[in-house]
């Protein structure tokens, strides 16, 4: 790319980004926020995986890391313009430990303690210089040297750090910092077995309040995750912990591309004309009152010849989304089929912080906090309560129509089918075609056969891009059980009435029974020109269908 700077998508450090000549967007103000905010606090910073997080530590590391005294690396960037910062400018030992790699899905304990040993021994290896301290007793070099040679035991690998952080101290009369990258990755992964995923949780809970805790020893520490585990379970009496999450906002451009900065980006590029492109593919995150670009998928893109994918997704792990929408099932397939579509759902709840207990529940509410702590939705806080929810941008559309086409195996053509059906009024068509999906359940997967609002969604997904979904919306003088609005001009409205009964003898008249529903509750009311409104009657694994078309002539 001629005499410009080379583009990082492998997460190299700000080390190796400054000394290589990559482009760098500077985000080195962290560094005063943390120091304004409290010098000698504990800080969770919680975003979705490939926002800077790792960049962002390393950074620290380089800022703070006494080892690297003497470095230029800061030198016209942004905090070099703080000159009351210089004070802790590479002034402590500085333990980083990175907790990325500690649990593949499908492993045993055993492994995860192995990895968390290995992952130890490599954090003690840069202080290795300490067994020559004339500072440190003997018994204090042995377990240096039990950490090195992997011999240690699992109580003391949850408090090897602890142990560290008096070490060094003792031998540089200067208090530690502790950089904790990727803390929730390994519980994040062992989501497909309760009982490991139980024990890691309960060996990280030692790890980081045995490091973080009452440690008199430790000047500050900065912990990185995806989402804040609930603080019972990891953060335990850690008093002076400062969470700092999507809507905080402190910090809130340091995480991302301000639109500032992608403009820069692109003009240092040569592709001015390329912003409302990147923006359509890669903005509409927010964090706290700042509007984001994705910063990996921009710099994929400057990579990749300027051209618009699906970058993040494919680098991501999933497995925390996919758990969860494999557990809600169909239950929000409206909302997601809207969400899809570039619709906003409201919602009067996101949690900030989750256990891994509650997503058993596999709720409404679980289901939009994991998608908006791991980027997939968009969180932005209501006047006087509440959330507006909604996909971030063409990107992120991708991955979420990809994880709804794993819930629901039907082919294009038999959703084009059915809906040709519902815009025709063809009872007997949609009968058919509900039969065979209730007696075949390859084609995909229900949390129980009375989902029949949801089937129904399920056949429609190929047609629901023109139509806002209304599940138990209240229309005319009633609540209807779904209702499909066109979003073009001259779109059929379709209202849908559902009886689930007793017996497969009463379906007919079942069936009847909605379309009359509809017709005394007016649930129209307020439509013009063609309706198609219908009656489906279900029992077990046989439904019934019943169809009106009505004509309704403005006034």
């Amino acid at each position: 790319m001629d005499a410009r700077k080379q583009v990082d998508t492998n997460g190299l450090s700000f080390m190796r980004l400054i000394e290589g000549r990559y482009y760098y967007v500077d985000k080195t103000l962290l560094v005063k926020d943390l120091l304004d905010h409290n010098a000698e606090g504990v800080y969770l910073y919680t975003r979705p995986r490939r926002f800077g997080k790792s960049t962002n530590i390393s950074m620290l590391d380089a800022f703070f890391n006494r080892e690297y005294r003497g470095n230029t690396w800061f030198d016209g960037l942004l905090i070099s313009d703080h000159p009351e910062c210089d004070v802790h400018k590479n002034a402590y030992p500085v333990i980083r430990i990175n907790l990325k790699s500690l649990y593949t899905s499908g492993s045993e304990y055993s492994f995860f303690l192995d990895k968390m040993a290995s992952t130890l021994q490599d954090t003690f290896r840069n202080f290795a210089y300490l067994l020559d301290s004339e500072k440190l007793l003997d018994s204090d070099k042995d377990l240096i040297r039990d950490i090195l040679s992997v011999r240690a035991r699992e109580g003391f690998m949850q408090t090897c750090i602890l142990k560290l952080c008096k070490f060094l101290e003792i031998h540089h009369g200067v208090k530690a910092v502790v950089l904790i990258d990727e803390y929730d990755s390994a519980v994040t992964r062992s989501m497909d077995d309760r009982e490991v995923q139980k024990r890691i949780i309960g060996f990280l809970g030692e790890f980081m309040s045995s490091t973080l805790k009452n440690n008199d020893s430790l000047r500050m520490g900065y912990v990185t995750g995806v989402m804040q585990i609930a603080k019972a379970q990891m953060f335990s009496d850690v008093n002076n912990l400062t969470v700092n999450n999507i809507f905080s906002e402190m910090s809130e451009e340091r995480f991302g591309f301000t639109e500032s900065e992608v403009r820069k980006i692109l003009n240092y590029y040569g592709k001015d004309d390329r912003f409302d492109e990147v923006r359509e593919w890669y903005d509409g995150y927010r964090f706290g009152n700042a509007e984001v670009y994705n910063p990996f998928s921009v710099m994929s893109y400057v990579s990749n010849g300027f051209k618009p994918e699906d970058y993040w997704i494919d680098n991501t792990n999933n497995l925390a989304v996919e758990w969860l929408v494999d557990r809600v099932d169909l239950d929000t397939l409206g909302e997601r089929a809207n969400l899809v579509n570039g619709k906003e759902v409201i919602v009067d709840h996101i949690q900030a912080s989750l256990t891994y207990d509650d997503l058993d529940g596999s709720g409404r509410e679980e289901l939009y906090s994991l998608m908006a702590m791991t980027g997939y939705l968009n969180a932005i806080p209501r006047e006087g309560g509440g959330y507006t929810l909604a996909i971030p941008n063409s990107e992120v559309i991708r991955s979420v129509e990809k994880l709804l086409g794993k819930k629901i195996r039907i082919s294009g053509e038999r959703s084009a089918t059915f809906a040709r059906a519902v815009l025709d009024g063809d009872a007997a068509v949609m009968t058919s075609m509900l039969a065979d999906i209730l007696t075949n359940s390859s084609y995909f997967v229900l949390k129980d056969e009375s989902s029949y609002e949801n089937i129904v969604l399920a056949l429609l997904h190929g047609m629901l891009g023109g139509y806002t979904v209304n599940q138990e919306l209240e229309a005319g003088n009633g609540r209807a059980d779904l209702i499909l609005k066109p979003d073009f001009p001259g779109g059929v409205p379709v209202i849908m009435e559902f009886k689930d009964e007793r017996s497969e003898c009463d379906l007919e008249a079942s069936a009847e029974d909605a379309i009359a529903q509809i017709h005394s509750r007016k649930y129209y009311m307020g439509m013009h020109g063609k309706v198609v409104i219908i009656g489906l009657a279900f029992h077990v694994k046989t439904p019934c269908a019943k169809t009106e078309i009505l004509d309704l002539r403005s006034v």
